[in-house]
């Protein structure tokens, strides 16, 4: 009976422990993300993403922020004279933002072009 008692604690504590550094490197880990969102930010206020900056900044977790996520075609072979005109406007807002009283860093402003993140525009 007290083997038995034993091994349950022994565990239960080692269930703990590795509860405990995942939540400590889950933590490491979203901490790492938001300091490289506030180093890009203040180079920019537009984070210009690829395809493996978003799916590590935008979709993968741990994240506890939120990103406004512009989607454009600028190179000049596209010929999207909206997307210019709208990514202008984008920039816009997003400074507005980054220069404002409420700029936290729980809201990043991004684009992904086509050229360069076209795996981001097939995404589900």
């Amino acid at each position: 009976m007290f083997g038995k008692l034993y091994n349950t604690l022994v565990f239960v504590l080692l269930f703990c422990h590795d509860l405990c550094d995942c939540q400590k490197k889950k933590e490491t880990l979203l901490s790492e993300k938001v300091a490289q969102m506030m180093d890009w930010t203040s180079k920019r206020s537009v984070i210009r993403m690829n395809g493996e900056k978003f799916r590590r900044f935008v979709k993968a977790h741990p994240r506890n922020y939120s990103v406004f996520i512009m989607f454009t075609a600028l190179q000049p072979q596209r010929q999207c004279g909206v997307c210019r005109q709208a990514d202008e406007e984008f920039h816009v807002l997003a400074n507005s933002w980054h220069y404002s009283s409420a700029f936290t860093n729980r809201i990043f402003f991004a684009s992904v072009d086509f050229d360069e993140g076209s795996d981001v525009f097939q995404m589900n």
